[in-house]
C-alpha cells in the first residue's frame, strides 16, 4: 500500500458521510416542508390502505369502544404535530442552510456545482417518492 491510501480513505469517508448527511438532510426537509402532505394517523402501511387505529385494532385487537377513544388522541396529536412542525421549520431551515454554507465553504467551485445538482436531483427524488404515495392513496 502506498501512503496516499490512507488520505484516499479519508477522502472516501467524508464524501460518503457527506452524501448520508445530505440525503438524510433532504429527507428530514421534505418531511418538515410539506406537512399537508404528513399524516401523523398514518403509517407506512397506509400503501395497502391501513391506518393507525387499523393496524392497532388488528395487532391490538382493540374493542369498538376502544377505538373510538383512541381517534380524538390521535387527532389530537396530528394537530399538536403541525403546530410543533410550524415552529420547528424556521429554526430547522436555518440549520439546514449554515450547514450547506459550510459545505461549499469547504469545496472547490465545480466541487460546488456538484453538490446542489446532488441536491436537486435528491429533491427531485423525493418528491417523485412522495407524488407516487399520493397516486396511491
Amino acid at each position: 500500500m502506498s501512503s496516499g491510501t490512507p488520505g484516499i480513505r479519508v477522502a472516501l469517508l467524508l464524501l460518503v458521510t457527506l452524501a448520508a448527511g445530505a440525503a438524510g438532510g433532504i429527507a428530514v426537509d421534505r418531511r418538515l416542508e410539506a406537512p399537508a402532505e404528513l399524516n401523523p394517523e398514518t403509517t407506512e402501511r397506509e400503501g395497502r390502505g391501513e391506518t393507525t387505529i387499523e393496524r392497532f385494532a388488528d395487532e391490538l385487537g382493540l374493542t369498538t369502544e376502544q377505538r373510538d377513544q383512541i381517534a380524538p388522541v390521535l387527532e389530537n396529536t396530528r394537530t399538536r404535530m403541525s403546530e410543533v412542525f410550524d415552529q420547528v421549520r424556521p429554526e430547522y431551515r436555518r440549520v439546514v442552510d449554515s450547514a450547506r454554507a459550510q459545505i461549499e465553504a469547504v469545496l472547490t467551485p465545480g466541487q460546488v456545482e456538484m453538490y446542489r445538482t446532488l441536491l436537486e436531483n435528491e429533491n427531485e427524488d423525493s418528491t417523485d417518492r412522495s407524488a407516487e404515495s399520493s397516486d396511491r392513496k
